[in-house]
């Protein structure tokens, strides 16, 4: 017998259409943790062309250079479990050695082999490239507001401008293949920035615990997420920005060589503050207060208190009215803003950051200094209170403030706008008094989440999980730790 006629056994024979369907049922049956997931069953069921597989078996340089990636996994806090590779690695051998039989289906194995491989492959170059967890999508989902019959609604907790994978990405990974640079590409879809290179140091230095690698691969994770605002690349390669770090309640603003650190208030766990990025595009000097109606409620009654605090009422109806006017009723349906005006006893401070932002969320001083004095400064309802104010607004501004805005500026922050006492009204040079100074160009503004993170020396170290959402992540990134 000719040893060729074997090869013409059931066992043997390739079934294009076969492969298909036990892909489809692979995908419709699979777990879809990551978004790359929905992008393989999407690719398959669109009846597209195979990718590793063909009647010549597979395409050896192009799946020995993903494995060989794929390898390297742990050593980048990826687990190696989100690849199937010990999967992979039995169905390749089965494939080279043509190891088929009834229990070890040809078009079974092939299927599964194709279907592993892009999974694995769209799993890590996404991963890498984007970040794993997609954080507006995680943290939005994270804690449940409401449920009922209809739905459930979430407390939202991001708004991050962050790219993500899309079609032109998709396309690439598979012209790499087609054209075996598969090696080339994976290499261009790895993290950079110094923040990244030291955690990385650092989680293979050998001797960690399990608690200190969860924190150092959630906090790689924060590394990988790639910001619209610096087009991409990683935060501390902007020339110019403002970044404040929730877990040390810390702010880093940084122009060029020049950095400026101060301590800040994030808000309590029961008002967190939210993960955001945007631009500063203004600072209001002695801005009024319109008390947000979850603080309202709790002090609609507190008379005293809110005329001690020099607030009034804004009937949409009526205008101005004295406190004593307010209606718990009105304040709750929109009909009446309670409103503090600008000045030393302000709870906003002398000078609010503003920027674009979907939580109402701001930086600004504040009339309670001495929380900078605290250890745990999560204090306030969402917004951050920064340590020097004065001192931002100067270093925002650059060589744009000139001595005369500069003295502006002083002289804005240190005078009661709208004093009680007649005689001190009179004396306001109100020619040197603003209101508003714009920031151009707009700076870059980060609200984010690093446990593992830099101190005021410049070294990294450990900070409270005070949100516990290094918690949250590390299910999904590490589930065996």
């Amino acid at each position: 017998m000719n040893s060729y006629e074997l090869l013409d056994s059931a066992d043997f024979r390739l079934d294009i259409d076969e492969i298909r369907r036990h892909i489809i049922r692979l995908g419709r049956n699979d777990g879809k943790l990551f978004a790359a997931d929905k992008q393989v069953y999407k690719y398959y069921k669109q009846q597209k062309d195979f990718i590793w597989i063909s009647r010549l078996g597979v395409n050896d340089s192009g799946v020995d250079t993903l494995l060989s990636f794929l390898h390297r996994a742990d050593s980048l806090g990826i687990s190696k479990s989100f690849f199937r590779l010990k999967q992979i690695k039995a169905d390749l051998r089965a494939v080279r050695s043509l190891a088929f039989d009834k229990e070890h289906d040809i078009n079974k194995v092939y299927a599964r082999l194709e279907y592993n491989l892009t999974k694995a492959y769209w799993r890590y170059a996404c991963g890498m490239n984007f970040g794993f967890i997609n954080p507006n999508a995680f943290f939005n989902s994270l804690h449940v507001k409401d449920s009922d019959s209809i739905g459930v609604s979430y407390y939202q907790q991001a708004d991050l401008k962050i790219y993500r994978p899309d079609s032109a990405f998709y396309a690439k990974s598979l012209e790499s293949v087609t054209h075996n640079s598969v090696g080339r590409f994976l290499s261009s879809v790895q993290p950079s920035g110094k923040l990244y290179s030291l955690l990385i140091a650092k989680l293979n230095s050998g001797n960690l615990t399990h608690r200190m690698r969860k924190k150092l691969i959630c906090n790689i994770e924060r590394c990988r997420w790639r910001y619209k605002q610096s087009a991409g690349k990683p935060i501390e390669a902007e020339d110019t920005y403002v970044l404040v770090n929730i877990p040390s309640c810390s702010l880093r603003a940084v122009d060029n060589d020049k950095v400026l650190t101060m301590k800040v208030g994030c808000g309590t766990v029961d008002n967190p503050t939210p993960l955001l990025s945007s631009y500063i595009y203004k600072m209001d000097i002695n801005p009024q207060w319109i008390v947000p109606k979850s603080i309202a409620k709790k002090i609609v009654y507190s008379t005293g208190y809110l005329s001690r605090m020099n607030m009034f009422v804004f009937d949409k109806e009526k205008g101005k009215l004295p406190v004593y006017a307010i209606s718990y009723a009105k304040i709750m349906s929109g009909e009446q803003y309670l409103i503090q005006p600008g000045g030393p006893a302000n709870s906003l401070g002398r000078i609010i950051f503003r920027f674009l932002n979907n939580f109402s969320v701001y930086l600004h001083d504040t009339s309670s200094p001495w929380i900078f004095k605290r250890q745990v400064r999560t204090v306030s309802h969402g917004c951050v209170r920064v340590e020097k104010p004065y001192e931002l607004a100067l270093f925002l501004l650059g060589n744009k403030a000139t001595s005369e805005l500069k003295d502006k500026l002083d002289y804005s922050v240190h005078t009661d706008p709208s004093p009680k006492d007649s005689i001190k009204r009179a004396k306001i040079d109100h020619k040197r008094l603003i209101n508003t100074v714009k920031v151009v160009p707009q700076v870059p503004v980060y609200i984010a989440y690093f446990t593992l993170y830099y101190d005021e020396e410049d070294a990294i170290r450990e900070f409270d999980d005070v949100y516990a959402f290094d918690e949250a992540m590390a299910r999904i990134l590490c589930p065996s730790l």
